[in-house]
This record gives C-alpha cells, sequence and structure tokens, in this order.
C-alpha cells in the first residue's frame, strides 16, 4: 500500500479535533454531529436542554439530568482519548501521523 493512500477502516475526521469538541462542547453533542452522528447528536443537546429545565424546577432532580447526560458525555471522552471512538460508517477516529 502506497503512504497516500487512506486505510478505509479509518476516517478523515481529525482525532484531536473531535477530543476538543468532545471537551468544550460534549454536552451539547457537537463532537457526535461531527463525525456524523446527527441522531445522537442532538438527542445529547435535547438532553441537556432537558437537564436544563429540569434544574430550573428541582435542584436535586436537575442535577441528576445533568449527571446522565454527563455520563455519556464521560464515555465518549474516553473512547475518544482511547482512540475507541468511531464514527457514523463504524470507522475509527486516530491521530494522524505527520511526514
Amino acid at each position: 500500500m502506497k503512504n497516500n493512500e487512506k486505510n478505509n477502516n479509518t476516517t478523515t475526521k481529525n482525532w484531536l479535533t473531535t477530543l476538543l469538541l468532545c471537551w468544550f462542547l460534549g454536552f451539547l453533542g457537537v463532537h457526535r454531529l461531527y463525525v456524523g452522528k446527527i441522531g445522537s447528536g442532538f438527542l445529547m443537546a435535547y438532553g441537556t436542554a432537558v437537564a436544563a429545565c429540569i434544574l430550573s424546577l428541582n435542584l436535586y432532580l436537575g442535577l441528576i439530568a445533568f449527571v446522565v447526560v454527563g455520563g455519556f458525555v464521560v464515555n465518549d471522552f474516553v473512547l475518544i482519548a482511547l482512540k475507541k471512538f468511531k464514527d457514523c460508517y463504524g470507522r475509527e477516529i486516530v491521530e494522524e501521523k505527520l511526514g
């Protein structure tokens, strides 16, 4: 295989970009939208909005809702950091080697 050919098991999405999006905007599901997981990305954003609404009504239930959504964010962050996170086509997002 030539050096400039891509492996079919990896995606063109950038690993560091995915990791940073998860770190800073994980509760909004932006990292999932970036890799093409549209449904689950919007579901995370919706869950965060619902958790914020619940928080405005009841502190304890709102915090529980944020912990649930946060669990998904932490899970995604760990998978991305370990380079086990996959895009919408099941391809791994890996760090590209320079040179």
